[in-house]
């Protein structure tokens, strides 16, 4: 994900975050298909370099009709690095029918959020430390905040709880230079990360997230000019 493009590509996630938490309710078909819901890739997915693998769930904007045929807008810039790297797009659209499935439910929201308490300049936005949730299920931190290079460290998210503003992240893995917690010695449910979406978001220009900790602030900027 670009930098320039980083305050973009989080606007709706913004729009839908703020006051109903961290998840999306996803339509059951392309029928109902309106934008902002979750899929499934049914194939592999190619455009230039860029592959989309099989079974990827995916976050999909509004869609567009041609000729009577719906066409699905991928978020490219919410999956994680070694997806989105090859592509210098931020969205791609494909056909929707052949090539995915609406999932039903509920699911976290994909988000890249920035360490601090709230935005204060784009200079000191671009410079913080990030933490990407991607959207096909993974969890990536960037220590030099730009997530347009190799990650710190990516974890597969195996298990996700969401209970009002509080969303549990489980991994079978260590988080590496994260806040996560050890809690089991087997299974999906080994290592946790607790993200919440705070009700004080202490400035209008931002919306102010805990991570591990309830004063760890990390924060996702407001739609930008």
């Amino acid at each position: 994900m670009k930098l320039n493009k980083i305050v973009g590509l989080t606007v709706a996630t913004l729009l839908a975050a703020v006051g109903v938490g961290l998840s999306t309710q996803t339509n059951a078909s392309a029928k109902s298909y309106s934008g902002y819901s979750y899929a499934e890739t049914t194939r592999q997915i190619k455009s230039g370099k860029l592959r989309i693998p099989a079974k990827t769930r995916v976050y999909l904007f509004a869609p567009t009709t041609k000729n009577h045929k719906v066409y699905a807008k991928i978020d490219v810039g919410d999956l994680n690095y070694n997806i989105r790297h090859t592509s210098k797009n931020a969205e791609m659209i494909v056909p929707y029918s052949g090539n995915l499935k609406v999932l039903k439910g509920n699911y976290p929201r994909p988000v890249t959020i920035a360490k601090g308490k709230q935005f204060t300049t784009q200079s000191n936005f671009i410079k913080a430390p990030k933490i990407a949730i991607t959207s096909n299920n993974y969890v990536e931190y960037f220590a030099n905040g730009n997530t347009g290079t190799k990650p710190t460290s990516s974890t597969k998210i195996t298990a996700t709880k969401q209970k009002g503003n509080l969303t549990h992240y489980y991994a079978k893995k260590n988080m590496l230079k994260l806040p996560d917690r050890h809690i089991s010695k087997k299974g999906n449910y080994q290592y946790r990360l607790a993200v919440r979406l705070n009700k004080n978001h202490f400035s209008k220009l931002s919306t102010s997230y805990s991570v591990g900790t309830l004063k760890n602030y990390f924060y996702l900027p407001a739609p930008m000019a």
